[in-house]
């Protein structure tokens, strides 16, 4: 039997339309001859009516979800307000800023370090040249090493300040330092060139003629400093209250707040602290014999040292390559004798005069007259209170260091000499200078750096007569650096020759006689004598100081134009480019 499809229900009800087609199916069931189910007529059926409930409020309530159980948030935690607000000027050097930083992280309940402006709370400000002192910060006039001026007025600065250049060459700055000079002489020239402090060397070399305005901390030996009206910070008596480039950062604001800033502070109170400062004075050949020791005998002994003791007496450390020993049996000197050295005693009132610290003993000529005089030589020189290094009573003490601690500043000296004669060379039972044996050198210098100290580094090397350094002798002084060397000197040039950097050393590959009688060159009498700046573990720069030795035996400061023209040829021995204003 067909079920009518044709049927069409309302959603609500359809129990109702189920019973119906139950009860037509039964029907038809019953029929014993089925012939056609007639259409069954439309069921209209109709939604029943919502019950009304009466008296009765309709919930309004919203059933909750359940939710994760939520970890509570913690109370805040509210910090009280400093008792001062730290505030910078501007300019004030990175190092004081970050000093300034480091404090308000330690101590927050005395100060906050802002930037912004402080609307309600005490300030406490840090500016340039007024209120309490805090520190004091020094800055130097620098220019490429390979410059021949020594000087400059404040007048040429500020004239480089407004214009971007002056006889110096073109003013190249970092940012920080332009910052800081902005805010004490004003905006500068757009001229001036602005590089990062990491490239400023490189940008100072590439420019020449050029110079700079450096912090002293920042200084590196690839620089000159120039003397700004007659002082210099590198020196050892630099007054510090007369010198224009000396700042003061001082402290502004509240009276309670700057006394216990001036109590809590930890940071530096200086860029130049003179009990980081150390002087080492280097020279070249010292034999006192010969026509020297005849003008020694005639004019007096210490006379040869009168001009260039203070430069050496205002090291820390001297030195003094003698290669000549002391023997008691000595004969008087013959001014044209041949080349067998010796030196009486008494000679050695002369290195004690100039202020001699330590001797090298690499020499040529320490065996001349017998190792056993060599030998009487270095206990004359531990009596007076001198060190020895590059020779010794035997191989084993010439293979030994001189060290130092001046400061804070650890100083090694060490040296060899690898040409001979073989008869003036140590062995293991008799006195003698150090043979080159570069493996153990190198190793040696590798050792001692790592130890921390600064290494001073020669070479009793081979002689050449003119100012430019062999390539095989540029070669050999650069292994040294390669291995350690903070600086290499070669103690054998009777004739001056120029220098070099290398990895970051100074090299200076001869610096000419200091006391000895070679007068037929000009090279031979022109000498130098190398005063390395040491500031906190870090050479940071080299003095030159230039002589001429009259009367084959007594040395003398030199004219600003012989000076010129030394400087002038061996720099360009190097560097062809030369700054010659003068």
């Amino acid at each position: 039997m067909r079920v009518p499809q044709c049927i069409k229900l309302p959603d609500l009800g359809k129990w109702l339309v189920m019973i119906t087609i139950l009860m037509v199916l039964g029907t038809a069931c019953g029929s014993e001859l089925p012939t056609r189910l007639p259409t069954a007529p439309a069921i209209l059926l109709t939604r029943p009516p919502t019950p009304m409930v009466m008296n009765e409020k309709r919930s309004t309530e919203v059933a909750e979800v359940p939710t994760a159980t939520q970890t509570p948030k913690p109370t805040p935690v509210v910090m009280p307000d400093p008792d001062f607000y730290l505030v910078l000027a501007p300019g004030i050097p990175l190092k004081m800023e970050e000093a300034a930083k480091e404090l308000s992280r330690m101590a927050p309940q005395l100060f906050s370090w802002t930037q912004g402006q402080v609307v309600n709370g005490s300030i406490v400000k840090l500016s340039m040249n007024e209120g309490t002192p805090l520190a004091q910060w020094t800055y130097v006039i620098a220019a490429p090493f390979a410059t021949v001026t020594d000087d400059v007025s404040l007048e040429e600065v500020m004239a480089g300040w407004q214009t971007g250049s002056n006889g110096l060459g073109n003013l190249v700055l970092d940012q920080e330092t332009m910052d800081t000079y902005s805010s004490i002489w004003g905006s500068p020239s757009t001229n001036i060139q602005i590089v990062k402090s990491n490239e400023l060397v490189d940008a100072l070399w590439k420019g020449r003629p050029s110079w700079t305005i450096i912090p002293f901390d920042q200084l590196s030996p690839e620089l000159k400093v120039l003397r700004l009206n007659g002082s210099s910070p590198l020196a050892r008596d630099f007054d510090s209250t007369s010198y224009p480039l000396n700042v003061v950062i001082g402290v502004t604001g509240d009276a309670d707040g700057i006394a216990q800033l001036q109590s809590n502070w930890t940071g530096p109170r200086s860029n130049r602290d003179p009990l980081k400062l150390t002087r080492v004075a280097m020279s070249g050949v010292t034999a006192l014999g010969r026509a020297t020791a005849y003008q020694m005998e005639i004019g007096g002994i210490t006379n040869p040292g009168v001009i260039v003791a203070p430069v050496m007496q205002a090291a820390d450390i001297a030195h003094v390559s003698h290669e000549v020993s002391f023997a008691p049996d000595c004969p008087y000197p013959n001014p044209i004798g041949d080349p067998i050295f010796c030196a009486r005693d008494s000679y050695l009132a002369l290195i004690e005069s100039i202020g001699t610290d330590v001797v090298e003993l690499t020499g040529n000529h320490v065996n001349d007259w017998g190792s056993h005089n060599l030998e009487h030589t270095i206990d004359l020189y531990e009596t007076a209170g001198m060190k020895i290094f590059g020779g010794g009573r035997n191989l084993a003490q010439a293979n030994e260091p001189a060290l130092f601690e001046h400061n804070g500043n650890k100083v090694a000296f060490v040296g060899c000499n690898p040409v001979g004669p073989a008869f003036a060379w140590a062995a293991e039972n008799s006195a003698g200078s150090r043979p080159c044996d570069y493996q153990a050198f190198y190793e040696q210098i590798r050792e001692l750096r790592e130890q921390g100290y600064l290494v001073m580094t020669t070479l009793q090397y081979n002689e050449y007569y003119h100012y430019q350094a062999t390539p095989q002798q540029q070669a050999d002084f650069k292994a040294l650096v390669e291995a350690g060397a903070t600086a290499v000197s070669g103690s054998q040039g009777h004739h001056a020759q120029g220098f070099d950097f290398y990895n970051g050393s100074f090299i200076h590959y001869g610096l000419g006689n200091l006391f000895f009688d070679q007068m037929d060159m000009l090279g031979t009498r022109q000498s130098f004598i190398d005063t390395y700046v040491i500031y906190d573990s870090r050479l940071i720069s080299v003095e030159l100081f230039t002589s001429l030795i009259e009367n084959y035996c007594c040395p003398r400061t030199m004219s600003e134009s012989e000076r010129a023209q030394l400087l002038q040829t061996v720099f360009q021995a190097f560097w062809l480019k030369v700054s010659l204003f003068r």
